[in-house]
């Protein structure tokens, strides 16, 4: 998917030397037959041919792309001009010159020149309008064509298959009496505190007045919960050893005594087997990175159902060393300040995104399955466009039919064009 940077020569340049050169022709053709008092059908081309180019334009130029994104084969322009010149030349030979020259006019405007310009715009455009109501913002076509190649997905746990956030999986009073006073006291204490493991432990209650707050570093937090003292941080401040586990415990005390201790985890997003199995439907292999413990980062890859596991704070070493070995790399959860971007890697090198409203693995799914059917959508809009504008060329070079079959003619193939543009 590498993309020159060298201009293309002037016999490869896009529709709009087409549309242009269409647009002049017609329009000096129905000027001269009017002048020499021939019917005023011979306007017709020239004013379908306007009208036409000018809804094109209006729908390109609010499509998002690029004024110099390649809309048809590169050799569709050249067939039409040379087929347009050749009929003009031999129905100026076998009937008179000017049957000749409206021959080849009717060739040029039954082409469909507009056609070019209008259903590559409508088929990015409908694409990204269905992604923008899922969730999914494209606004590259450079990224559409990523997601047809892309064949290995690295993700970050935290983000990804996790929410990011941290979900408590275990309330251990002291007392079975306790469980209550535990989850009060602990939850409204840990609001005062923005740590993840605090946040997790805060959606145990509801705010209660909080005073002589203190978050100790590395510790927990401390302070007056409805006047009574109140400490939710590490078992070791806390003064009492907690039970081995992969997870992070902490422990409450209140008036001076513990009254137990909370255990919090990664929280798994739902439905992460089923999603993981979107991905890999895809024909995607799957990559979890993490600098979290080993533990903790394996536990969650089998709950996932993924296989290669790095422990690293270096993902993009990780990422560089997938990309030598040839792989079409895609990454989520590990750009920088951008953690709801699926960045892709192109054998250009380039990084273009898809912005998408989380990096939960069903998100993802649904964007590089927009992303291919968008693309599916415009590599068909392009061939079924040149297909259409090179049989009405042909049908337009017999000289059977006058400018209204020309024009009708092209005016079909813009019309079928963009049905192809927005079709599912």
């Amino acid at each position: 998917m590498e993309r020159s940077t060298r201009p293309s020569p002037w016999w490869l340049v896009g529709p709009d030397l087409l549309v242009g050169l269409t647009v002049v022709v017609s329009t000096a053709w129905a000027v001269a037959s009017l002048v020499d008092g021939r019917s005023a059908l011979e306007a017709v081309p020239a004013a379908s041919t306007v009208v036409l180019t000018i809804a094109a334009a209006i729908v390109r130029s609010r499509s998002g792309l690029p004024s110099r994104t390649p809309v048809l084969p590169p050799w569709f322009v050249p067939v039409v001009l040379l087929g347009a010149a050749a009929a003009a030349v031999w129905w100026g030979v076998v009937d008179h010159p000017a049957d000749g020259a409206g021959v080849g006019v009717a060739a040029l405007v039954a082409s469909g020149p507009a056609a070019a310009m209008l259903a590559v715009p409508l088929a990015f455009r409908t694409g990204a309008s269905r992604a923008a109501r899922s969730g999914v913002q494209v606004t590259e076509l450079a990224v559409l064509e990523a997601t047809t190649v892309v064949d290995t997905l690295v993700l970050a746990k935290d983000g990804t298959v996790t929410t990011g956030d941290l979900t408590v999986i275990s309330v251990d009073p002291v007392e079975p009496d306790h469980d209550r006073n535990l989850r009060w006291f602990a939850g409204a204490l840990a609001k005062a505190s923005d740590q993840r493991v605090d946040r997790a432990v805060a959606t145990l209650s509801a705010r209660g007045r909080l005073t002589d707050v203190e978050v100790v570093d590395g510790l927990g937090v401390s302070g007056s919960v409805d006047r009574h003292p109140v400490r939710v941080g590490s078992p070791h401040w806390i003064g009492f050893e907690a039970e081995p586990t992969i997870w992070t415990t902490v422990g409450v005390e209140v008036d001076g005594r513990r009254l137990g201790s909370i255990t919090v985890a990664d929280d798994v997003r739902p439905d992460l087997v089923r999603d993981v199995g979107r991905l890999r439907a895809l024909g995607l292999e799957l990559v979890l990175v993490s600098a979290d413990s080993e533990a903790r980062t394996h536990h969650v890859a089998q709950l996932a159902g993924i296989e290669t596991v790095h422990v690293t704070d270096d993902a993009a070493a990780v990422v560089r060393e997938l990309t030598h070995a040839g792989r079409r790399v895609a990454t989520a959860g590990l750009t920088p300040g951008h953690d709801e971007a699926l960045a892709l890697t192109t054998s250009a090198g380039d990084r273009p995104a898809i912005v998408v409203d989380d990096c939960s693995p069903a998100r993802i799914a649904d964007a590089l399955s927009l992303g291919r059917g968008t693309v599916g959508r415009i590599r068909r809009a392009r061939t079924v466009t040149a297909a259409l504008g090179i049989a009405g060329l042909a049908v337009a070079a017999t000289g059977l039919g006058g400018p209204v079959a020309a024009a009708v003619v092209g005016v079909c193939v813009v019309v079928a064009s963009a049905l192809v543009g927005t079709s599912a």
